[in-house]
């Protein structure tokens, strides 16, 4: 089969590389997947660059990418799901990476049947950006009637959150550009701010939870607006105190995360408010979950753009500029 591999760490171009490779050999509680679409995360490139080297060890080279919809070819012995022609989307855990390739194997439990409303290339689009946002919230118990700030709602996540969080009742507030104001207003934001025409931390707090996907300054301004008792959710910020021991890592690594995060943590107690870092698991049963939004019609895939297979290099490179408005996918398939 055909797969990109990831062959050491920096630039996309010196490092991601087409290969043939063998077919991956499902276990007995694994399925065999022909992937038809795959998506792209942040986390994509930030592995690219070796930004994740001290918590995600990976033996190079070596497959990459995390999400995938596609069709069933196997099933392992001990794998009673799903049988072959079965129409499903899954989301890797960081162990199992390897979408961005013709067919992957992954347990059962990872896997999902895909919502029949919508395409491959849509139900490629959701798994860990939607896995991310119903476990992110659940951890800070989000509630109807609480206040939400979402930071680039436009974006792959941003989107998905904004619809999630309007389902389940929170008042949304998103930021974006002003260009892109009326879409995130679409997708069920109550109010937005444009950051090319005002400053968010002008703009009032006492939000109940900050959802923070960008990252550096964001994620201790975070504090600022968030209300006494309340929680902010970092996607990209530094590793929680509780990560090392969740872990198991050692001193050096413990030791490293407590500098990464004195200054957050700093404002957070100042704040009185929560800190939440996680990585996202695979859960098949939190995809069957979102395919019945997707069904119910309270969650809508946004797709910014497509690329052929052959094409991830530049797919890779346009996301990480950072102007997608939703998800970026690869049309295997």
């Amino acid at each position: 089969m055909r797969a990109f591999v990831l062959d050491g760490y920096g630039a996309v171009a010196d490092h991601v590389r087409l290969a043939e490779l063998a077919d991956p050999v499902p276990g007995p509680d694994d399925v065999l997947i022909e992937i038809h679409a795959a998506s792209l995360n942040p986390i994509d490139f930030k592995i690219v660059h070796g930004d994740l080297k001290r918590v995600s060890k990976y033996q190079l080279p070596r497959p990459f990418g995390f999400d995938a919809s596609g069709v069933v070819l196997s099933a392992g012995a001990r794998a009673t799901r799903f049988k072959p022609g079965d129409v499903v989307y899954a989301r890797a855990s960081r162990e199992t990476i390897g979408t961005f390739a013709e067919r992957v194997a992954l347990p059962e439990q990872f896997v999902a049947r895909k919502p029949t409303a919508i395409s491959h290339t849509e139900a490629a689009a959701l798994p860990l950006v939607g896995l991310t946002t119903l476990q992110g919230f659940a951890r800070v118990k989000a509630r109807a009637g609480q206040r939400i700030l979402i930071h680039a709602g436009a974006g792959g996540i941003g989107t998905f959150a904004v619809q999630y969080a309007r389902h389940l009742g929170l008042e949304v507030t998103t930021t974006t550009s002003s260009k892109n104001a009326d879409f995130v207003k679409s997708l069920g934001a109550d109010r937005v701010i444009a950051y090319d025409r005002e400053n968010y931390l002008d703009a009032g707090g006492g939000y109940d939870i900050v959802y923070d996907t960008l990252g550096g300054a964001f994620t201790v301004d975070a504090f600022k607006v968030v209300k006494r008792g309340g929680a902010v959710i970092s996607l990209s910020g530094p590793p929680d105190r509780d990560f090392a021991r969740r872990e198991g890592a050692g001193w050096l690594v413990r030791a490293a995360v407590w500098l990464m995060n004195r200054k957050v943590y700093a404002a957070s107690t100042e704040a009185g408010a929560t800190y939440c870092w996680f990585f996202t698991e695979p859960s098949g049963d939190q995809l069957r979950e979102i395919a019945g939004l997707v069904e119910d019609s309270a969650i809508k895939p946004v797709i910014d753009r497509e690329f052929a297979f052959e094409q991830l290099p530049d797919a890779l490179t346009y996301l990480e500029a950072g102007r997608a408005r939703g998800k970026v996918v690869l049309k295997v398939k």
